[in-house]
């Protein structure tokens, strides 16, 4: 997320245009209006002094979007987790124009750990994690590296049982 600073009264909104390089990616933004709530821009004229309430100045509609998505995103995990969670829902946060706290970014702590002398154990978990991992549907970096280490522990675990078995 990218967070702009604009000085209030300076420029109407639609004359503020984003400047990306070629190729770059839009993501959501985060405008933070700078300045006293008593100018506002005036089409025909220089900034003129109104009085606005701070009701007026709203959090735009991408960062609460990008709140409700986290939220969403990091609940799937939770709930796909269960008993192998092993710490609740972090959340980095952002405070939005209205004052309200926007979930920016989250994290849960997975156990990973093997079952001590328990391979089929080892691999149910391993199996949760992996399905708790792609739960969202849309698994981000650090989702895909937890869900490749739950596969190694299904693996090794796997391969535990076979060597089991020929025993």
């Amino acid at each position: 997320m990218r967070i702009i600073f604009d000085q209030k009264g300076l420029k109407p909104p639609e004359a503020i245009q984003p400047i990306l390089p070629p190729g770059a990616i839009r993501r959501p933004v985060l405008v933070v209006r700078l300045g006293s709530d008593k100018t506002a821009f005036a089409p025909e004229g220089p900034p003129r002094t109104e009085t606005h309430s701070a009701a007026e100045w709203k959090t735009s509609e991408e960062a609460l979007e990008r709140d409700r998505n986290v939220r969403n995103h990091e609940n799937s995990h939770l709930s796909a987790l269960g008993p192998y969670a092993a710490s609740g829902i972090l959340y980095d946060t952002a405070t939005g124009l209205d004052g309200e706290t926007l979930a920016v970014g989250g994290r849960i702590a997975v156990d990973l750990a093997e079952v001590p002398g328990d391979p089929e154990a080892t691999l149910r978990k391993a199996r949760v994690v992996l399905n708790a991992a792609n739960a969202p549907g849309d698994p981000s970096a650090a989702d895909q590296r937890v869900a490749a280490r739950a596969y190694y522990l299904m693996q090794t675990s796997k391969a535990e049982l076979q060597v089991d078995a020929y025993a």
